[in-house]
């Protein structure tokens, strides 16, 4: 249960601040300033629409507050939640209870809403509301036992667009795509009449960087391993067998509009490494457009640099626990044939998935997933954009960021501003470690203690 963030001061006065974003001891402190924090019963802050759930409990309890004072930075729309609230008696946040309960609080307190006074630095407005609103005449209402109950949350409250995962294993990324999905995912219901799960755009880079790819064992534990052989010959062969809509095959070597396109993209890159334009679109419109089965997989594009062919694939649909892998590895071993003949090292490999998901009878066994294999979503994967250098010199701290061969790149300088910039574009983990290290340097720094990086992780490793 979430701890209130309120203070209570005169609970005989019937005035109650709310502060939203805006710390509270501010607000108090200011009061006591003017004379007139003894005439406010309580001062609290109000996050996010959610927290008026803990507001209404502690005006349940306290049937004297009959006035709340709004005056603070509302920077999540709580306060706006609370006018719809008690002014129009509206409520599109997640109550605790039903309506009814409340309803005798909403009738019998008056909310004042100083929102655009704060906005424009007018706090002599929040000074007059208190003092000619004090009171302390008798409760106008009865007290009401409201239990505060968290409520159980199936799937995120908002859309999620634009979630990460990299690894070089297909294994951990496909247990963080999982991850993902049943964490952020909004629940919705599908075309199929099933429930599921659904996070928009998320984006699984697969490093290879010229290494060797396999097939690991662990994912015969969940999903039939015969499906990844069905699905690769399906990728590769440009036949259609009968009574099947469509193949990707079939699309990518002998689409009925572009023909083979998998042959064009590979002539295009040897004609011209540094193209664009090198792409395969598997959707054909006069097929697909009212088709009850059209493609998942809609274009795959083609790039070379430094070296490498790099791969792209965009997914309309996605199912990430069902179907994923086996999208996944055919597209590793489409990509890896493509650079084969292109004589280069195989890059990156990256699938965009517009609307992945997981549908409702697989949540139980995504979530195993999950739990099972725990120790993916914190395994160390290098980061290709670099590595940090952190050391102190007779100058002070240092942090180097460094590219992956080694050589500077840019020295960055020990503050909360410069690091939170640069870890921003960082892998998650990396930039959480970044933060974290940069910390306990800065500390044992002020402290004229000796710092050396790592050392808190190789103290872990040796006592493991």
């Amino acid at each position: 249960m979430v701890r209130k963030d309120v203070v209570f001061i005169n609970t005989r006065s019937n005035v109650a601040v709310v502060t939203l974003w805006t710390r509270k001891d501010v607000v108090a402190r200011y009061l006591e300033q003017r004379g007139l924090i003894e005439k406010v019963h309580a001062i609290g802050t109000l996050y996010t629409p959610y927290g008026i759930n803990y507001l209404l409990h502690t005006l349940a309890e306290r049937p004297e507050i009959d006035t709340l004072v709004v005056f603070g930075a509302d920077l999540s729309g709580s306060g706006e939640e609370l006018v719809k609230l008690f002014r129009e008696r509206r409520c599109t946040f997640a109550l605790m209870w039903p309506f009814e309960a409340i309803q005798p609080i909403v009738d019998s307190v008056r909310m004042i809403d100083l929102r655009e006074a704060f906005r424009q630095g007018n706090w002599k407005s929040l000074e007059n509301a208190v003092a000619s609103l004090y009171a302390t005449s008798p409760p106008k209402r009865a007290a009401v036992k409201l239990e505060l109950a968290e409520i159980a949350v199936e799937g995120w409250p908002l859309p999620i667009s634009g979630q990460l995962v990299q690894d070089d294993s297909l294994f951990r990324a496909w247990v963080k795509a999982v991850y993902s999905v049943m964490l952020y995912g909004s629940v919705k219901r599908s075309e199929y009449g099933e429930r599921q799960k659904q996070l928009l755009n998320l984006v699984v880079a697969l490093r290879v960087y010229g290494k060797q790819v396999s097939l690991e064992r662990e994912f015969s534990e969940y999903i039939d391993s015969s499906g990844f052989e069905a699905h690769l010959r399906s990728l590769l062969s440009p036949q259609k067998p009968e009574g099947v809509a469509y193949t990707y095959g079939e699309r990518l070597r002998a689409h009925p509009a572009a023909g083979d396109q998998l042959e064009a993209l590979i002539r295009k890159l040897e004609n011209c490494p540094d193209t664009r334009r090198a792409l395969a679109v598997l959707w054909e419109h006069s097929l697909d457009k009212n088709s009850t089965e059209p493609p998942c997989i809609v274009v795959v594009q083609g790039d070379v640099t430094d070296g490498f062919y790099n791969h792209t694939v965009f997914l309309r649909s996605n199912d990430v626990y069902g179907a994923l892998p086996y999208n996944a590895w055919g597209q590793l071993k489409l990509a890896e044939s493509i650079a084969k003949k292109l004589a280069l090292k195989l890059g990156v490999v990256t699938l965009v998935s517009c609307s992945a998901h997981v549908y409702e009878h697989d949540w139980e066994k995504a979530w195993k997933l999950v739990h099972d294999h725990y120790e993916a979503l914190s395994a160390f994967v290098p980061d290709p954009r670099g590595s940090f250098l952190i050391y102190t010199e007779n100058e002070g701290l240092r942090i180097e960021h460094r590219t992956p061969d080694g050589r500077r790149l840019a020295v960055i300088k020990p503050n909360y501003r410069s690091v939170k910039a640069l870890a921003s574009s960082l892998s998650a983990d990396h930039a959480f470690y970044l933060g974290w290290e940069t910390r306990r340097a800065l500390e044992k720094t002020i402290r004229g203690e000796h710092y050396e990086q790592d050392e808190e992780f190789s103290k872990e490793r040796a006592n493991q």
